[in-house]
């Protein structure tokens, strides 16, 4: 893991790159508590973005697993259409989400956007790969 220094507190995450998070460890309750209500645990997220990412092999093994009442028609449906709209969205297999705690959503962080790479969502910020 890696440590950001946001001034208020330390992010730990899977990368940094040029002062962006990756795949940050995120706070109990981080996308489910309203802001005003938000522990101090949070407000070292605040205004700070970070990158999360999914993967095709996330979501194989998501539907794989289910066991609920739905599983065998969500099954069925990922593997009919959803993983090749995914594949076409996402040709390398994984999203890349751009995402704040900005405060343009009351209760989670806010979505910039879903970039196809890495250097998309870094330049969609301003900034490159190192």
């Amino acid at each position: 893991m890696k440590r950001l220094n946001t001034g208020r507190g330390y992010i730990l995450a899977e990368r940094v790159v040029d002062g962006v998070p990756i795949n940050p460890k995120l706070p109990p309750n981080f996308e489910d508590s309203p802001n005003d209500e938000r522990p101090d645990s949070h407000r070292k997220f605040w205004h700070v973005p970070f990158i999360v990412t999914d993967s095709v092999e996330a979501l194989d093994a998501f539907y794989a697993e289910r066991t609920d009442q739905w599983a065998e028609e969500g099954r069925r449906h990922w593997n009919e259409q959803g993983r090749a709209g995914w594949m076409k969205a996402w040709p390398t297999g994984v999203r890349y989400m751009v995402r704040c705690l900005d405060g343009g959503a009351w209760d989670r962080s806010t979505c910039w956007g879903a970039f196809p790479s890495l250097g998309a969502a870094l330049a969609m910020l301003g900034r490159g790969e190192s």
